[in-house]
């Protein structure tokens, strides 16, 4: 019998440390890490917690003049925002396709663009909405197909092409997040190594059969 697997996401609320790591090597982060809006009411921030780097594609709502965090968002680990960055020139290739498609009137798919970035994490294209999804997904019990949840941010195109320049920033202000290691790149071609990390492949059955018997 198949078990449900959901995938726990990043911590939502970031504690302040003065050293982080990725990719094995430590580097200094100012207590405000980076912190910058990119929409209003979305913004792009690092932190750490735990002494590990976490970066957060997150909506804020404003209470009493002061923006505050809300579960509507998505949270990367430095591997994982690496993953999207890789998939960024992919990912504008379908959303300019998206644009033919319309004023044509084209239909294809529920589905134009869907990548894996790591555990739960899913980037998407969808026919319907021009714009980009960062979204966890999960395996309900007796499906063989991850589904989306509610946990993460749909950004428009406008809002996508905003983030993508302050990622550019990020980079910039952190140049140690661009050595960061990509978990599906690190496994040299071993296929058994791959469907049996969580990173890579979190709904695979070598991944469930560990869960179940503990390993």
């Amino acid at each position: 019998m198949k078990r449900s697997i959901k995938v726990e996401p990043c911590e939502t609320e970031p504690i302040s440390e003065t050293v982080c790591e990725t990719s094995g090597s430590a580097f200094a982060v100012a207590p405000t890490g980076f912190n910058v809006s990119f929409w209003l009411g979305r913004r792009l921030v690092l932190s750490c917690f735990n002494g590990q780097i976490l970066i957060h594609v997150r909506e804020y709502q404003t209470t009493d003049g002061k923006e505050y965090p809300t579960k509507k968002g998505a949270c990367f680990t430095p591997g994982r925002l690496m993953a999207l960055h890789e998939k960024i020139e992919s990912i504008d290739e379908v959303l300019r396709q998206q644009e033919v498609n319309a004023s044509y009137n084209v239909t294809i798919g529920p589905t134009l663009y869907k990548a894996h970035l790591g555990a739960g994490i899913y980037v998407s294209v969808s026919e319907r909405y021009p714009g980009v999804s960062l979204r966890r997904y999960w395996l309900p019990e007796g499906q063989e197909e991850p589904i989306p949840t509610r946990n993460g941010i749909y950004l428009p195109a406008n809002q996508w092409a905003a983030l993508k320049i302050k990622l550019n920033e990020l980079l910039t202000a952190f140049p140690g997040l661009a050595g960061a290691i990509v978990c599906s790149n690190s496994h040299g071609g071993n296929q058994m190594e791959f469907f049996g990390c969580r990173e890579c492949a979190p709904f695979s059955q070598d991944v469930r059969y560990g869960e179940r018997f503990g390993q």
